[in-house]
């Protein structure tokens, strides 16, 4: 695990940035299944600065990882090539649409017909950005992270983060009964579970594969034993994140509905990071060979 720890800007960066992408899926059913008056408007979008906020200190944090933050111009000269110059290149366009939409939301009154198509885009962009974050993980020199899932464990980890996120900001804007009967709330435990699912499913399956792998320096159990207490308590987090928010959708009132819904949010931060530190523990570079 001490590798790992040296990937500490990337884990931030794929925990935070992922997160507040996924946030905006269950704003756009909100929006969609929903019906808010213009002051609970104003407040959604007032509070939707905190995944903005995530998405951007994400990328903050991705910065840390370069020995010069000047290379990071570089990266786009790969684009179509490269997994990290596809992933990056997603990302800004991503980020721009999220922008576009947050300051247009937040500073004028946005039409209705504008704002479902707007936060749809972005909504279908970050889940496209949480997927293309995990193939740029998907290198031939590193065969245990070269497998699809990878990129379906990210989706699943930004759909379940980004729904605590969503929820959190509903309930800080005054809209929490808006979760609690109809479509909203079917489609957010919809995504809870999708995302709980596709986040453990996919890690567990790369780790299976993992497993059975070698090299002249290390064994892939050998790896994950050692990564055991982070993905245990990971796991843990990660479950609970979904209990605390299915609680929380399913009638708790007030200022307990909040405290759940900021806990979720919490567990949800550690739970991921903690998986995404058990994967670069995971790395086993070339020359090894299977079992």
């Amino acid at each position: 695990m001490e590798a790992a720890f040296a990937e500490m800007p990337l884990a931030l960066f794929s925990t935070l940035a992922p997160m507040g992408a996924g946030a905006f899926v269950i704003l756009a059913i909100a929006f969609f299944t929903g019906k808010f008056d213009d002051d609970a408007l104003r407040r959604i979008d007032r509070f939707t600065a905190i995944p903005v906020g995530l998405v951007v200190v994400g990328f903050i944090a991705a910065f840390f990882h370069l020995a010069n933050p000047l290379n990071a111009f570089a990266v786009f000269g790969g684009l179509g090539g490269s997994p990290l110059s596809n992933e990056v290149v997603v990302g800004v366009v991503f980020t721009v649409a999220m922008l576009a939409y947050w300051l247009w939301a937040f500073l004028g009154k946005m039409p209705e017909g504008a704002r479902k198509g707007l936060v749809a885009v972005v909504a279908v962009l970050g889940v496209v950005f949480a997927f293309f974050t995990g193939m740029a993980y998907m290198i031939d020199t590193i065969p245990s992270w070269n497998t699809m899932a990878g990129p379906v464990q990210m989706v699943g980890f930004s759909l379940l983060g980004g729904a605590a996120v969503g929820v959190l900001v509903l309930t800080l804007a005054g809209s929490a009964d808006a979760l609690k009967g109809g479509s909203l709330k079917t489609g957010t435990l919809v995504v809870l579970a999708v995302g709980l699912v596709l986040g453990l499913g996919g890690f567990a399956v790369q780790a299976f594969g993992a497993s059975g792998m070698e090299n002249g320096l290390y064994s892939g159990a050998d790896l994950l034993a050692g990564a055991a207490i982070a993905i245990v308590c990971g796991v843990a987090c990660l479950v609970g994140t979904g209990v605390c928010d299915t609680f929380a959708i399913r009638g708790m009132d007030g200022s307990v509905a909040l405290k759940v819904t900021t806990g979720a949010v919490v567990l949800a931060v550690i739970g991921i990071l903690l998986m995404r530190l058990a994967f670069y523990a995971m790395q086993m570079s070339v020359g090894l060979s299977v079992l």
